[in-house]
């Protein structure tokens, strides 16, 4: 199961964190700085010309004979879009892939469970998008339509990325494994990122953090099956894999922070508890 419902009854007390909160189409549950007609109370400012007399408060009028007029506190809506890797490498292992499904279906609960607008690309032709959809009640549905995505080695994930993009996002996060070369995952995520924010999940698994292959290997890209390697796996190969590694990963985190674009790097290993309430809260993501 992707969510097991004691861990959905957590997650729906958690509400993202963002700064750049817009109106959207309808309201949401969210209190801005802004003032606007919801139910909340905040104070009183006295009447200018042009003001809707409908808002004097009459009360206050037949006590200070002045005329104020109630303000009250705005609620906007969160326009939500969580982008799925789909290529060959995320299924690979189907813990990895398994783990993948799952973020995706808990960043969206946490949306959906304060009624922001919700939205899941799955970066691919034959598998069907979750979109604009608001409220609780749409929680199962969307756990449903996550377990029926599958990766296909046809897909190219940061090379059909911007084609994909949801341009009224206000917040967006994207689960990868980020194998392709940094410049060329930043070019992309740089056109993701106008005008929202942007918080990459890097997903990696443990065979991928920690290999322990030995002997003489042919090694194939998966997305690119012609691209073939013959190595001798020993102790300094894998050293200088794990150095690669890690080279990779620090550069991406650097340039991500650099461009403003979150950036947190998780394992398959790790619970999806962990990753959630630990990982991203100390990122500052979660309220």
């Amino acid at each position: 199961m992707l969510l097991p419902s004691d861990l959905r009854l957590r997650l729906g007390r958690l509400a993202w964190q963002t700064t750049q909160m817009k109106r959207g189409l309808q309201k949401g549950s969210r209190r801005s700085k802004m003032f606007g007609s919801s139910l909340d109370f905040s104070d009183f400012r006295p009447y200018q010309p042009g003001d809707d007399v409908r808002q004097v408060d009459w009360n206050v009028y037949a006590r200070t004979n002045r005329h104020y007029i109630k303000r009250f506190l705005d609620e906007q809506e969160l326009s939500l879009t969580i982008y799925l890797d789909c290529s060959s490498s995320m299924g690979l292992e189907e813990e990895k892939w398994q783990a993948a499904k799952a973020l995706t279906a808990a960043i969206a609960h946490i949306g959906l469970a304060n009624d922001d607008r919700v939205s899941i690309i799955p970066v691919s032709k034959s598998n069907v998008p979750f979109l604009n959809k608001k409220g609780i009640v749409f929680s199962n549905q969307m756990v449903q339509q996550i377990q029926t995505y599958q990766t296909s080695v046809t897909e190219h994930f940061f090379e059909q990325l911007p084609q994909f993009r949801q341009r009224k996002s206000m917040l967006s996060f994207l689960i990868s494994d980020c194998l392709d070369p940094v410049n060329v995952m930043m070019n992309q995520l740089k056109v993701v990122q106008a005008h929202q924010q942007l918080r990459v999940v890097h997903l990696l698994s443990e065979r991928e953090l920690n290999p322990t292959i030995s002997g003489d290997l042919k090694l194939i890209n998966v997305e690119d099956e012609t691209d073939v390697v013959q190595v001798s796996m020993n102790r300094q190969v894998l050293q200088q894999y794990e150095e690669r590694l890690q080279e990779h990963c620090l550069s991406l985190e650097r340039q991500c922070n650099d461009r403003g674009i979150g950036y947190v790097q998780v394992s398959s290993g790790q619970s999806l508890e962990d990753i959630i309430l630990y990982e991203m809260r100390k990122k500052g993501w979660l309220a």
